[in-house]
């Protein structure tokens, strides 16, 4: 049997017990481009609770009536806000009714192209990747908010999906814009153990899609006393790239395109 010469380790999220579809793929492909692949969830994701579920459908109905003309824009601020969305049912429901009016944004592309896959699934939306708003520079919240305060018509809602920790970045961007936002925290997560990263021998790659993902994996390997010198990120967004070289200095980024997995097992190969 061929030795592999790099190990990826994978940090996406996971819905309650079920496989991230991403790493699921990346897991069973790897050794065709010889690389060793690490399944490890650095955190768990679960739709908020009733209250705060009722508070978000309660300030939307307050904010904008089902019979109301004016635009509203749906956005996707984090990786995971698109499948929270689809299991957010009720507010599924409440946006079908307000269909025709709809408009979409993402925080990049790969979010971009999940959204349109599943508002399209749900019945919410026709909209294909070339219909969702998304930044030039993956990732960036600047980027997307000028796009956004640029484009949009006059009295424009914006409704802006993330998760209950998130500091807010896009929303408050827009709303210095003088946007109109309401911030719609609709799932959670639960840490995992950062020292469950398994490094090896061979180059170290480390797949992140979120900043907190990216935070509990450098905890993980300060626990560990690992050279950063010896780990390479792996990723589309600019932000991230720019936490990296923040938070991690001396470790090194490897951008990919977008996060196919064979383009990001590719990439990993012939680094």
């Amino acid at each position: 049997m061929a030795i592999n010469k790099a190990n990826l380790i994978v940090t996406n999220a996971t819905w309650g017990d079920t496989v991230n579809p991403l790493a699921d793929i990346l897991a069973k492909d790897g050794d065709r481009y010889s690389v060793d692949v690490d399944v490890c969830p650095l955190s768990k994701l679960e739709l908020t609770n009733d209250a705060r579920q009722r508070a978000v459908l309660r300030e939307l109905a307050d904010w904008d009536e089902i019979n109301d003309t004016r635009p509203l824009r749906v956005i996707a601020a984090n990786p995971y806000a698109p499948e929270a969305l689809e299991k957010f049912e009720q507010l599924v429901s409440a946006l079908k009714l307000r269909k025709d009016r709809i408009r979409f944004a993402a925080i990049d592309n790969d979010t971009g192209l999940l959204l349109s896959e599943i508002v399209r699934f749900i019945g919410l939306s026709d909209a294909q990747l070339t219909d969702i708003q998304t930044p030039k520079l993956p990732g960036s919240v600047v980027d997307l908010s000028k796009q956004i305060s640029n484009h949009s018509e006059a009295n424009e809602l914006c409704l802006v999906l993330e998760e209950v920790e998130e500091v807010g970045g896009l929303a408050k961007r827009l709303l210095s814009d003088r946007q109109r936002v309401i911030r719609m925290p609709i799932f959670q997560r639960i840490k995992h153990s950062p020292d469950e990263l398994k490094l090896s021998e061979t180059p170290n790659f480390i797949l992140i899609n979120d900043a907190f993902a990216l935070a509990i994996a450098i905890q993980g390997l300060k626990r560990l006393a690992v050279d950063m010198q010896d780990i390479v990120w792996v990723g589309t967004s600019s932000s991230l790239e720019v936490a990296v070289k923040r938070d991690a200095p001396g470790s090194k980024w490897l951008g990919v395109s977008d996060l196919r997995h064979d383009v990001i097992l590719d990439q990993v190969s012939k680094y």
